[in-house]
Parts: structure tokens; sequence; C-alpha cells
């Protein structure tokens, strides 16, 4: 599909590798539908300008975020935020003419809900290990990281502290907010057809394994099981490349 014209323009978040959460939902989510897209990276300055430029010129500050898209056909059509582009991804390229449904969107956006200790676990483990490794050093956004996030809870190597102060503390935390991945996991081999909800948690992972891939690696044993592998089979035909499968 690579060397397909382009439908869509994917707007993913700069840096050496692929590593926004969000932006993997969508990356998963177009790759899983095997639309053809090409991807266009952003630094953290420019993302409001984009916004404002393919959203409209009063879009707000707060909602000025990627991952981003374009629809290239007709009727175009701009939006932003991870769960509406996957809702808009399945309304414009149907079963009907070949693109396969993502599955259980609305359902996600419920556990999206119900899990976000667990992504707050994460965000505080390893947000300063974002702004070390998996920022781009070259186009600022390193800078509007630092600046943007300490001005939330104060210095980022600090982070920890708000989680317990120690690797080994949050670790534990992390057991008690993934369990329900632990329970889902049991109850499947790693092999079956996976759905937005196994992008939106694969998602996480792949986040923690671009900041720090020690902490990657530590995660995926988390239970010391098959939990994470299991996840990680289901959705890695669908991780592709920048220009999609």
């Amino acid at each position: 599909m690579a060397s397909q014209e382009p439908l869509v323009r994917f707007y993913d978040l700069s840096g050496p590798k692929c590593w926004s959460p969000a932006c993997w939902r969508t990356r998963y989510a177009l790759n899983y539908k095997r639309i053809p897209y090409e991807c266009v990276k952003l630094s953290y300055p420019v993302i409001k300008p984009t916004c404002q430029k393919l959203l409209s010129p009063t879009w707000p500050d707060d909602d000025c975020t990627v991952p981003i898209i374009e629809i290239l056909q007709a009727p175009h059509i701009a939006k932003n935020d991870s769960t509406p582009i996957a809702e808009l991804l399945n309304e414009r390229f149907t079963e009907k003419d070949g693109y396969p449904d993502l599955k259980l969107i609305e359902e996600t956006k419920k556990h999206a809900k119900d899990t976000k200790l667990a992504n707050r676990a994460v965000y505080f483990w390893i947000c300063y290990d974002v702004y070390k490794n998996a920022l781009d050093p070259d186009d600022g956004s390193k800078e509007f990281f630092k600046r943007t996030r300490e001005a939330d809870y104060g210095p980022l190597e600090k982070y920890l502290e708000k989680m317990g102060g120690s690797e080994d503390a949050i670790f534990q935390e992390l057991k008690v907010q993934w369990m329900y991945l632990k329970e889902r996991m049991a109850k499947e081999d790693g092999t079956s057809e996976p759905t937005y909800i196994d992008f939106y948690d694969a998602s996480r992972i792949r986040w923690v394994e671009a900041a720090n891939s020690e902490k990657g690696k530590r995660l995926m044993n988390l239970y010391g099981d098959d939990t994470f592998i299991k996840l990680m089979n289901k959705v890695k035909p669908y991780e592709g490349g920048d220009g999609g499968l």
C-alpha cells in the first residue's frame, strides 16, 4: 500500500522514533484499515499554528494537539485527537469499500476514563525520559516540553516524587493499575484480531519503550508472564512505517 497515492496526511510528533501514545493510536488505526497515508512530523512549537491553519484560526489553545489528519479526497476535512480521528476513519473508509472497521471505538472512550490512573502512573514514571530521549533535540521541542511541563509540576527530574518517590514505588503502582490488562489477556492467546482498545493499551507501551528502553523491558515483564507479549503480538502487524504499510 505504501506505493499508492496517499489518501490521508497524518501529522505526528517529531523525534528519533515514533513515541507519542496518541499518535501511535492513529498510526495503528491507519495501518489496520490499510489506508495509504503520508506522515508529516511536527515539532511542539508548530502544533498550535498547524491546528489553527488546518482546523480553525480560532481553534482553542488547549485543543491544539496531535495527532492531526487531513483527508485528501473530497470532501476534504481535517481533525485532531486520536479517538475522534478513529471515528472519522471508520465513517470515511468503510468496510463496504474494503477498509476494515476499527472495533470497539465507543467502548475505548470508557476504557480511557477507567484506566486514567494507569496512564498517570506511566506519565510520571517516564516524563523525564521523554524529555531526555524521545524529543527532537534541534527543533525546539525539548525547550517547549520542559517549559510547559514544569509549569504544571515543577522540575522534570523530580517527577517520580509525585508518584511515591522511587522506581520501586511506582512499579508497584503500575502492577495495581494495569491489572485490567492482565485479566483481559488471560482470556486470549495473542492471535485474535485487535480492537481499538488493544491499540489504545499498546500505544502506552510503545510510549514507554521510546522514552526508556530499559523501562520498556521492565514494563513488558510487569507480571512475570506473557500478558504484555500477547498484547503486542496482536498489534505488531499494524505498526508500519512513516508512510503506512
